[in-house]
């Protein structure tokens, strides 16, 4: 029996149980609580959001799901400065990008500026992370430098996802399920069992199914389908004497058709250019251009065809993630605290993709990630001089360990033809290149912070963190299949040529195997001054200094590339402003803040062609400066919510942009301009004995956003987006609920990401594109 069918029959036990469940008295519902009351941990502690001198943005689980947001994508809507994209042309590969910082490729040994965490533990390749969103306590969005508290070093920010905590001496539980069109269907369970006094356990679960909505002709697949099982067990420990403990062990597994990938640009002369008499690629373009505008979604590809190019076969996509977090507190005396947080996680991903989405054999490779990591942290927490000084003081340390790799089939007729072979008959895989890549990482800090309250109204927090990195990467680039003239098979790609005057200290550690390391050091931290000239009022200016740690590319094929890029230093400025006030028969909270970044080594990944294949390598840009300001208001009543935000970020390169090919850098890579959304609730006064009745509206826009460093063919136009759903609860009084939803109502159609190779000199653009109008409907009972 597999997981999903355990899901399916532990939901009908549940079902079937619970109206003997229901004999007790119903569970009041939770109070609404204004945004003065939410609580955060921005600062590793437990305050009030309005109270926080940071710029957060903070959702509960409940709010999540009355919008309809189930993954990663969807936050986005919700959030001002967030902005996220597919990683090149992988959906299931986030890029996060916050304050104009963003990555482009999950890379082992290139820390993202924007940092994934779940139950307070990094997740630095967060593959499945996207969808993960179930069974929440809250998701938090950190804008700017996190650089002195959180164990990772981020500079553009931070994304805290926490799952819901078991509860003590409760008995609970819900099922819900989903239908919609493309034959969606999804279903989560949740149960919450008490063990005794100081024990309980919580099990949650979700699988989904959907048809993909992109179709391939060639290969007869469905792309862009959902396939995917995912659980969480979680134990709350509380013996007393101070002691609390929750281990949270989770788990998520797909096996997918893959993205869709549309071939949308070419252009000529390019490497291109040679397939005159190779295939009709202009030919082949115009059919991919016909049947998207006929087709919508619809490619015609060679995938899996069976030739003797085709190296890798049909399509594919799988991941497999999983870890346990423990976080354990100590109470040692009434303003003495003790925290430990300990997670390990281990990550395997495999993907077979059609990069060109048409008949000709361009780019199709195999690509690979095998890695696992441990993070410990201890913090010692007080509060002393009569409560006035909170202070953290803490170590932190942390592993990874992994192979990050590619094989490659680029160019293969191009390729074969340069070998004086006929491309017509020639197996293909005699040229594919294989570039691995494997090492570790490690961190270790050492860090204090603190608040103190000079006054009632005025108070000083600053934080201080010292941060050892270290790198160590082995390369083993090489045609695994390609005979020599002596008779053996293989041949080593690296060139281990040093240019004049480079001083390398890449070494040769096997056959073709090459080895690089390199430590970093840097001091890190932070200064504030917040003043709260009433308790509806917050002020604040903060000062902080970020790293972020250089590292190597796993696609270095020569003694330069294999070199390690620079690290990262940011210097951010930030005013901020937020209020919480009584308006009319509501509650209205602002929260704005303007910030200035200025980056020095700014890490980029780009696109490289190298000997008839594409790499991404990383690179520093030496001087950028990102402005902007973030503003989000909420006001809420007993009948009506509204939350709206407006985000404006702009990216000036002051030194070392970037010439290709004669084509000029593009600043705002993957950044829009401007951002705003809003999400209406209305709840109508209904009669008890029919149910609660919500109508959930969001809207969300975005000015135009350059998807590729160079090709203007990159730029995605300015779009917006509407999400409507309409939820009745407790229907007839009971514990049930039924729900309609339709996302993308207006059947928008927009990219989310490139992969593009005409300033590399490929001469071709393929775009990956946002989901069309979903929808459906959901029925839910909780006991």
């Amino acid at each position: 029996m597999t997981y999903r069918h355990y899901l399916a029959a532990t939901c009908a036990a549940l079902f079937v149980s619970a109206p003997a469940v229901a004999q007790d008295e119903a569970r009041p519902q939770a109070e609404s609580v204004s945004s003065g009351d939410i609580v955060v941990t921005a600062r590793r502690r437990d305050e009030a959001l309005q109270d926080v001198p940071i710029s957060v943005s903070a959702i509960s689980g409940e709010q999540l799901s009355r919008s309809g947001v189930t993954d990663v994508q969807g936050l986005q809507y919700r959030t001002p400065s967030l902005s996220i994209t597919s990683a090149q042309s992988q959906r299931n590969t986030v890029a996060f990008s916050l304050r104009g910082q963003r990555t482009q490729e999950t890379q082992l040994f290139t820390d993202p500026p924007v940092g994934t965490y779940f139950a307070e533990v990094v997740q630095p390749r967060p593959y499945g992370f996207g969808n993960s969103l179930y069974d929440l306590e809250s998701v938090q969005v950190l804008k700017g430098v996190q650089g002195t508290l959180f164990g990772r070093n981020m500079t553009g920010g931070a994304v805290l996802v926490e799952p819901a905590h078991p509860k003590l001496g409760e008995f609970a539980g819900e099922v819900r399920g989903q239908y919609g069109n493309y034959d969606m269907h999804d279903l989560f369970g949740m149960v919450n069992v008490p063990v005794g006094d100081s024990v309980a356990l919580r099990f949650a679960g979700k699988t989904r199914e959907r048809d993909g909505w992109a179709r391939d002709i060639g290969s007869g697949l469905r792309l862009d389908n959902q396939n995917y099982d995912t659980f969480r067990v979680s134990a709350l420990v509380s013996p007393g004497n101070g002691i609390e403990s929750l281990t949270v062990f989770d788990w998520f597994k797909s096996r997918e058709n893959g993205t869709a990938s549309f071939l949308t640009s070419i252009k000529y002369p390019s490497a291109l250019s040679r397939y005159a008499n190779l295939a009709d690629i202009p030919g082949q373009f115009a059919e991919a251009q016909q049947l998207f505008r006929t087709r919508r979604f619809t490619l015609n590809s060679g995938s899996g065809n069976g030739s003797n190019l085709d190296v890798f076969g049909l399509p594919r996509e799988s991941i497999k993630n999983w870890g346990i977090t423990n976080k354990t507190t100590w109470d040692l005396a009434d303003n003495l605290t003790l925290k430990n947080i300990f997670g390990y996680r281990k990550e395997r991903r495999d993907t077979i993709q059609d990069y060109d989405g048409i008949q000709a054999f361009l780019i199709a490779p195999y690509q690979f990630a095998r890695s696992r990591n441990i993070s410990e942290e201890l913090q010692l927490q007080a509060k002393m001089f009569e409560n006035r000084l909170d202070l953290i003081v803490g170590g932190y340390y942390f592993e990874e360990k992994g192979l990050d790799g590619s094989l490659a089939n680029t160019l293969p007729q191009l390729n074969i033809l340069g070998a004086g072979m006929d491309p017509a008959t020639t197996d293909a895989s005699l040229f594919a290149t294989s570039n691995p890549g494997e090492g570790y990482s490690r961190t270790a800090a050492a860090f204090v912070a603190g608040t103190f309250k000079v006054t009632d109204q005025l108070s000083l927090s600053g934080g201080l963190r010292y941060n050892y990195d270290k790198r160590k990467i082995t390369v083993s680039p090489s045609r695994p299949n390609l005979p020599n003239s002596d008779g053996t098979i293989g041949s080593c790609s690296f060139n281990p040529t040093v240019p004049t005057g480079f001083a390398s200290t890449v070494r040769q550690t096997g056959p073709c195997a090459f080895t690089n390391s390199k430590s970093f050091k840097e001091w890190t931290y932070d200064a504030t001054i917040q003043y709260e000239p009433s308790p509806e009022i917050t002020t604040y200016a903060s000062y902080r200094h970020g790293f972020r740690a250089g590292g190597f590319s796993t696609r270095a094929t020569d003694i330069v590339t294999l070199s390690p890029f620079l690290p990262e230093f940011v210097d951010e400025y930030e005013i901020g402003l937020k209020t919480n006030h009584r308006l009319g028969a509501g509650r209205l909270t602002t929260s704005t803040a303007l910030f200035r970044q200025d980056g020095s080594d700014v890490q980029k990944q780009r696109a490289t062609f190298v000997d008839g294949n594409v790499f991404t390598i990383v690179d520093n840009t030496a001087k950028q400066r990102n402005v902007g300001g973030e503003f989000e208001a909420n006001f809420s009543t007993d009948s009506f919510s509204l939350a709206a935000f407006y985000s404006y970020t702009k990216v000036d390169i002051r030194a070392g942009r970037v010439t290709l090919n004669g084509l000029t850098e593009f600043e705002q890579r993957g950044v829009p301009k401007h951002q705003l959304g809003a999400t209406a609730t209305i709840s109508p006064p209904v009669s008890e004995d029919l149910g609660q009745l919500n109508f959930v509206m969001n809207y969300t826009w975005r000015s135009k956003i350059y998807l590729d460093d160079f090709e203007i063919e990159g730029v995605q136009p300015a779009y917006s987006l509407i999400n409507l759903r309409a939820e009745l609860n407790n229907v007839g009084g009971s514990r049930a609920s039924v729900a309609a939803f339709v996302n993308n109502a207006l059947n928008e159609t927009y990219r989310i990401g490139v992969l593009g190779l005409i300033a590399e000199g490929l001469g071709f653009q393929n775009s990956v594109y946002g989901e069309p109008r979903t929808y459906g409907v959901e029925l839910s009972f909780k006991f």
